[in-house]
């Protein structure tokens, strides 16, 4: 499969905002020229933007790109369809080109314009910011008229003049990534999200993409800018790191539903990755972990 070319809507509208309530978000890698603002109200998850792998909670505010591969992946308990479990999210879908090219190019909207350039890599935004945002896109949904443009406008110029926002893809994805040439990434993604927590070998994450296993670390490694193993290694903290913020088992029973073999290779492997152990990562999180 070819990241999906999703198709955004926008009626009789300039662009789009929309409010989803769904048992699960659009979990499949695709891109699409509109640049995106997502703001997941309720929710958990695991996001990739461009090479870049992280958990997604509620309150999650991410600005995308034009064209930026993107997916988001709901925690496998959205998928049992329990009637009261669902995931509810605001988004806003707009091409950078809508009100004009010269409208863009005007001095006075200068900062905006390299906000948009930086987001081609994924912004996660934060702080102040982020409430002040979030605010506004939940009146949005509300307003008509020429209003919908004064209020994105001004969501776009608070974002570009608070700098409270997190680069997510690494600066050379854009430079090496071709949509056209990725027909097998989203099976490998898919594997590797349902068997993470087994026991995984390249062969067999290979014949899930049907392909040999050299040729499958030299398409992984070309797609993504990172091996597999690196990949699986961080959807596996990932995971840990949601289960540790929950508080609800000891690090070593999260130890081994996250595909680890053994308690000491799973504290080497997360200090490794995130510079702190798993306790000092839950206490980060002023959370109590129950000791082994």
């Amino acid at each position: 499969m070819k990241p999906i070319l999703r198709k955004v809507d926008s009626g009789n509208n300039s662009f789009s905002i929309r409010e989803d309530i769904y048992p699960f978000l659009y979990n499949h890698w695709h891109y699409h020229p509109e640049i995106e603002l997502t703001f997941v109200r309720k929710g958990t998850g695991v996001r990739l933007v461009g090479d870049s792998m992280a958990p997604f909670e509620d309150s999650d505010l991410i600005l995308l790109g034009s064209n930026l591969p993107h997916m988001w992946r709901s925690d496998s308990i959205y998928f049992k369809n329990i009637p009261t479990l669902n995931i509810e999210a605001i988004a806003i879908h707009f091409r950078e080109d809508f009100w004009g090219n010269a409208f863009m190019q005007l001095p006075e909207l200068r900062l905006i314009k390299e906000m948009l350039d930086l987001a081609k890599r994924g912004l996660k935004i934060t702080g102040a910011t982020k409430t002040t945002v979030i605010d506004a896109m939940e009146k949005n949904l509300h307003v008509t008229g020429s209003k919908r443009i004064e209020f994105l406008l001004g969501i776009l110029d608070v974002i570009s003049r608070s700098g409270e926002y997190e680069l997510l893809a690494t600066p050379g994805f854009n430079k090496t990534y071709d949509l056209t040439t990725t027909d097998k990434i989203n099976l490998i993604y898919t594997y590797t999200f349902n068997n993470f927590k087994n026991n995984i070998s390249i062969k067999e994450a290979a014949e899930a993409a049907s392909l040999s296993p050299n040729s499958f670390c030299r398409y992984f490694k070309t797609r993504t800018l990172k091996t597999y193993w690196q990949f699986l290694l961080e959807i596996r903290i990932g995971y840990a790191c949601k289960l540790l913020i929950e508080n609800q088992k000891s690090v070593s029973q999260i130890c081994y539903e996250c595909g680890f073999n053994n308690l000491s290779n799973f504290n080497r492997q997360f200090k490794s990755l995130l510079k702190i152990t798993p306790l000092q990562y839950a206490k980060s999180y002023t959370v109590h972990v129950l000791h082994l």
